[in-house]
């Protein structure tokens, strides 16, 4: 019967407990095949991170045959609970991955230490010993393969997965057994260790990453203590210990600026953290014998971290120029420009200093602001995605501090926002007289897409950021266009968000609607009236300058004297559609 030695290795290195803090080395003699051809090298890894191949102490058996054996020795602070196994080689010529096959073209099968098993080492002690593992299947004889399963033909399942103890791996889908010859020396995972059989003491100290850094907001941390093999002595009824078990835990904290505190704990059970924003602290958690002192050798764990504190930035332009990772508080008032609506709850918020994203995927803000409502003290943290800066808020700024703020949206040519995009990101612009590349009278706005337009020598993006805008699913216009939105970017292009149908104002040219007319402009009274050639069914909408619809009626007459005494006073757009005709226009009341 073919035998599978390397994978017996492997699964012993997994399967077999250790004692706490010494040195795991595996040793066996890998005997090439009968007919020419030795394996090419073959190294394991264990590293703590799949990603991270960095070695420990790595052995390499590449000369096969021999009775000294070959070894693979780690250090005891690579293997621990949760580490990856890892093998790399390069095999020529052999009949399997990674060069250990059952057998090469029918020859020998393959010994270690010449006595068929594989062998665990310890402490310079042989702790275990395993032969071979075969699977029954469909009366055929399987041999397990570095995950692998193949029948003694040479054919085998692809993706065979094999389970054992506190191993499992999933084959690799594309290699073959048989004689196929195969080349890799790519790392390929094996699965992780377990040191469940550990007897010496440890403590881990978890919850808290260290070095990590704390929200301003933050005012307790918590810290899990793990421990095994050690037995809590219980409290003497004065703080000591009573001596029925090996001892208790240490604990020491230090606190910027204060003196360290340092308290016993007769079990893992830790009251959470009382922090202060712009402090750094230390905390440290030692197993120590019941007289208080260390073990030998000493079982302890730290952990650093520390809580932000907010930086003050008077204007949008103060937090702009501050570092990305930082927290500020913007003291001085913005005005929100534009709600996104979206899943991100994002807003746009400017100053007469500039403008800048309120990005808050956590929901923070919980208040309900208006287009033009002020808002006083926001504190965020400043950051960044696709190369637009982001204020990611901490706290709800509560009420608005002030209400209906006029919006005035900032002129900007393509070239001039293209060459200077800085000065632009996320403030409310507009750019005058475009068309859409796109534009053929049927294509339609799609969410999520870029569209080009141009001044007919520059061209910009125009992109559909906002799937609940109405834009989503009309008509791209062929006409040229006064585009209003907010200035963004993508990995260094430039681009205006498209927010509303209001937003896209159609050049007075290009109406397609005969007689159209609109007087008085500006109104200073209460009516307005609209004149046109056709008695067909018409649609008045009348849009202020963010966007929002303020007005709208329908009627069929060739002219008609509308009441707006409900509309306030300001700059408008009037958009009034006719059958497949529209027609734009500017209106002003007074």
């Amino acid at each position: 019967m073919k035998k599978n030695y390397f994978l017996t290795l492997i699964l012993t290195l997994l399967i077999s407990g250790l004692s706490f803090g010494q040195d795991l080395v595996i040793t066996g003699v890998f005997d090439g095949p009968n007919s020419g051809g030795t394996p090419k090298g073959m190294e394991l890894y264990v590293v703590n991170d799949i990603s991270d191949l960095s070695t420990y102490g790595v052995g390499s058996a590449n000369n096969g045959g021999g009775s000294d054996g070959e070894e693979f020795t780690f250090p005891a602070d690579a293997v621990t609970s949760g580490t990856y196994i890892y093998v790399a080689s390069e095999v020529t010529q052999f009949t399997a991955f990674f060069g250990f096959a059952p057998s090469y073209n029918g020859g020998s099968s393959m010994g270690i230490n010449g006595d068929d098993a594989v062998e665990l080492f310890h402490n310079g002690s042989v702790i275990d010993t395993f032969g071979d593992i075969n699977v029954d299947g469909n009366g055929e004889v399987w041999e397990y393969l570095d995950g692998w399963a193949y029948r003694n033909d040479g054919s085998g399942p692809e993706g065979t997965t094999f389970t054992s103890g506190n191993w499992t791996y999933s084959g690799v889908n594309g290699l073959e057994g048989g004689s196929t010859n195969a080349t890799t020396s790519s790392p390929f995972p094996i699965g992780t260790y377990s040191d469940s059989g550990s007897s010496e003491p440890s403590l881990v100290l978890s919850g808290i990453t260290n070095n990590q850094e704390f929200s301003p907001q933050t005012t307790d941390v918590s810290v899990t203590v793990s421990v095994n093999n050690f037995t809590f002595s219980a409290d003497d009824g004065s703080g000591a210990s009573d001596g029925s078990g090996d001892g208790y835990i240490k604990g020491t904290l230090t606190e910027t600026g204060e003196a360290d505190q340092e308290e016993i704990f007769f079990s893992t059970t830790v009251d959470d953290i009382a922090v202060v924003a712009g402090r750094s602290y230390g905390l440290t958690m030692e197993l120590v014998d019941n007289s208080g002192a260390s073990l030998s050798p000493s079982v302890s764990s730290t952990v650093n971290f520390s809580v932000a504190s907010y930086s003050q930035a008077a204007t949008i332009a103060d937090v702009r120029a501050g570092t990305e990772g930082n927290y500020y508080e913007l003291t001085g008032e913005a005005v929100m420009t534009y709600d996104a609506g979206n899943s991100r709850n994002q807003k746009y918020i400017q100053d007469a200093s500039g403008a800048i994203l309120i990005d808050d995927n956590d929901d923070v803000i919980t208040t309900a602001y208006n287009v033009g409502d002020g808002i006083t003290g926001i504190k965020g943290k400043l950051g960044s995605y696709g190369g637009v800066l982001q204020f990611v808020p901490q706290v709800d700024p509560g009420t608005a501090s002030s209400t209906g703020n006029e919006i005035t949206s900032e002129v900007v040519t393509i070239a001039e926002l293209t060459a200077n995009f800085e000065n632009y990101e996320s403030e409310w612009i507009t750019i005058n007289d475009v068309t859409f590349s796109d534009a053929d009278g049927s294509a339609t706005f799609a969410s999520g897409q870029n569209y080009d337009i141009t001044d007919g020598t520059n061209t910009l993006v125009f992109r559909t950021a906002f799937s609940n805008a109405d834009i989503i699913g009309e008509v791209i216009p062929s006409s040229s266009a006064d585009i209003t939105g907010p200035a963004s970017e993508f990995n260094g292009t430039a681009q205006i968000f498209g927010t509303s149908l209001a937003n896209i104002s159609l050049g007075v040219a290009y109406n397609t609607i005969s007689g159209f007319g609109v007087y008085p402009n500006p109104v200073k009274g209460n009516s307005l009236t609209i004149t046109t050639s056709s008695t067909e069914a018409k649609t008045v909408s009348i849009f202020n300058v963010l966007g929002r619809k303020v007005f709208s009626q329908r009627f069929s007459s060739m002219n008609k004297t509308m009441d707006i005494s409900g509309i306030s006073s300001g700059v408008y757009i009037m958009k009034v559609s006719e059958g497949n005709n529209m027609a734009t226009k500017k209106l002003i009341i007074e």
